[in-house]
């Protein structure tokens, strides 16, 4: 069986761990012809942690991989071919066709060409776990994973979402609320990886025949974390990864955001803590605001910033050596409850509510609107005060978790493998 595998960001840390998963996951159920498209294949030209049996890299179907130093002149170019060409005019055009039921003769000019022939010659197309499906982070979600996934339905292909966050949805064109819609309808397999997805399909008016609960991809790589050690024995080390979005970095919050951090820092290092930040960009876009946290720290010798880590072996395991971690950035607070390294959660969106419930682990999270220096800093100390008991709980909850967003997938691969 060939599958196509889209939707996958190449320089975001949680995009590139579900990809491991997924890789080691279609490889252990006997599929040994896989495509992955990338927003930038350059990203994965040392291919760490792909299986040995080959994997081809591909661009994006939207196509809008920046390539690395360009210069002033070539970011130009991206910039202007991504706002104009392809969300004002591609977007469009593709957003239509899925709406009239009608692939057009014109589509191979839209349409990335090792893309489209990707498409073709797949038997199944299956995009990555992840938070693809919403307008929480574009207006009317245009998108190349929202337009990549329309067209994978415009060329007649079966299209899975594995392990998905879907909504929140708030539109401004009837046309983008069609289009998703089309998407939903027309997946023959989605897979929510959360509770409020149901919710968000069920609103739009999508009947749930063909949607199914699993659990979030990364949850099914607690085996890679070697040896398992007790908070208690390890180092005196906080991590930390922060959520940075265009957006939010517009809000007044945000200012507000970082002195927060700061203040939890500085009563962590109080605690005898160090602090390890851990970037989530391969492109160092959360970089300005870690350090901007950082300025703000009183011993800020006390504070360092992890450099690389393109692996999500060597990133989780780095993990692991945290006596507690707080995390902002979803995938940051997977990788703690994977390598059962006590979290605090920090939510900008429910999905991390309910994966700390998922845990039994719900009042060690707070949600953005609620957060303040003081609760910040009594989290702080009600996660420091029960390190092994929590530690406990994530390592008995994240077994079984990870048996099963295994068996999920590999009855996932033998469904649609029998319906082809």
């Amino acid at each position: 069986m060939k599958v196509l595998v889209i939707n996958q960001c190449s320089t975001n840390k949680g995009d590139r761990a579900v990809l491991f998963f997924v890789l080691r996951e279609l490889a252990r159920n006997g599929v040994d012809q896989v495509t992955v498209s990338a927003s930038n294949p350059e990203y994965w030209e040392d291919k760490p942690d792909f299986p040995e049996r080959g994997v081809r890299v591909i661009p994006w179907g939207w196509d809008t991989s920046r390539k690395k130093g360009v210069g002033f002149l070539g970011k130009v170019i991206h910039r202007v071919q991504k706002v104009i060409l392809k969300r004002r005019i591609h977007f469009p055009l593709v957003r239509n066709a899925l709406i009239a039921d009608k692939r057009p003769w014109y589509l191979r000019f839209l349409v990335n060409k090792q893309f489209a022939e990707a498409v073709k010659d797949a038997d199944i197309v299956l995009s990555t776990g992840g938070h693809h499906v919403t307008t929480m982070f574009v207006p009317d979600a245009v998108t190349p994973q929202i337009f990549d996934m329309a067209a994978a339905l415009l060329y007649d292909k079966p299209l899975v979402l594995w392990s998905q966050s879907i909504g929140p949805f708030s539109f401004q064109s009837p046309k983008s609320r069609l289009m998703v819609q089309k998407i939903l309808s027309g997946a023959c397999r989605i897979f929510i990886r959360d509770e409020a997805s149901a919710e968000q399909i069920k609103n739009l008016g999508i009947s749930l025949e063909h949607v199914s609960k699993t659990r979030e991809s990364v949850f099914g790589l607690c085996n890679i974390v070697k040896p398992r050690i007790r908070p208690s024995e390890r180092a005196e080390v906080m991590g930390i990864a922060v959520y940075v979005h265009t957006h939010a970095n517009q809000l007044k919050e945000h200012e507000n955001h970082r002195r927060y951090f700061a203040s939890l820092i500085d009563h962590a290092i109080e605690a005898g803590y160090k602090v390890r930040f851990f970037p989530m960009e391969l492109q160092g876009t959360d970089r300005p605001c870690i350090e901007a946290v950082i300025n703000n720290v009183v011993q800020k010798e006390n504070c360092e910033i992890v450099e690389g880590f393109p692996g999500t072996s060597d990133h989780i395991n780095a993990v692991a050596q945290c006596k507690m971690f707080v995390g902002h950035k979803t995938h940051s607070q997977i990788f703690s409850l994977v390598t059962a390294t006590p979290l605090l959660a920090i939510a900008y969106h429910k999905k991390s509510e309910d994966f700390m419930a998922q845990f039994g682990l719900e009042k060690y999270c707070i949600a953005d609107a609620q957060l303040s220096t003081e609760k910040l800093i009594q989290l702080f100390d009600e996660v420091n005060n029960n390190l092994d008991s929590i530690n406990q709980k994530e390592q008995e909850i994240g077994s079984k978790t990870c048996m099963q967003v295994k068996e999920d997938f590999a009855r996932m691969i033998e469904q649609v493998h029998v319906e082809k």
